[in-house]
């Protein structure tokens, strides 16, 4: 007796296992440190310019592909600074949020939003972040500046205490 599943097997197998959602965003700062925010118009708060990975995309693809469409900056693709596990996040399910670097730009580079998803942007300094994003965002958010500086990979769940 083989230990192998046909085809047909496999396929009902994969169908049993879990779902997650992948998004991706980048930590865009200026010549000041601060960081670059977008309002939505599809759901209340701030967030970073970026979105969902697409099927068959890589969350780094992803993440600046999102950025030019959202944006309108083409940017080198940065390292990842953070990866956030969403676990049982609501109507969103399970997610994973990958935050990449996005560099430096001067705070006076052209910033064209894309309409149908953007309201406004902001330059927000980390002191300000709680402000804009919220506590828990706001920790993650800080923890990418410091894993700017130490040059590690920051890994949380929404199951831990920010």
């Amino acid at each position: 007796m083989s230990s192998y599943l046909s085809h047909e097997e496999l396929v009902k197998f994969i169908a049993t296992l879990p779902t997650r959602r992948l998004a991706a965003a980048a930590l865009i700062r200026d010549e000041h440190n601060r960081m670059l925010a977008v309002k939505p118009n599809y759901k209340d708060g701030w967030t970073l310019p970026g979105g969902t990975v697409e099927e068959g995309e890589s969350p780094k693809t992803g993440c600046f592909r999102e950025v030019e469409e959202e944006v309108g900056l083409t940017l080198p693709e940065g390292r990842v600074l953070l990866i956030f596990h969403g676990l049982q996040m609501g109507i969103w399910g399970d997610s994973t949020y990958y935050i990449y670097d996005g560099g430096v730009i001067g705070s006076h580079a052209t910033i064209t939003l894309q309409e149908e998803e953007l309201t406004e942007y902001r330059w927000v300094a980390e002191s300000e972040l709680e402000s804009y994003f919220g506590r828990e965002f706001a920790n993650r958010l800080s923890a990418c500046y410091r894993a700017l500086e130490t040059g590690e990979v920051v890994e949380v769940a929404s199951d831990q205490v920010d």
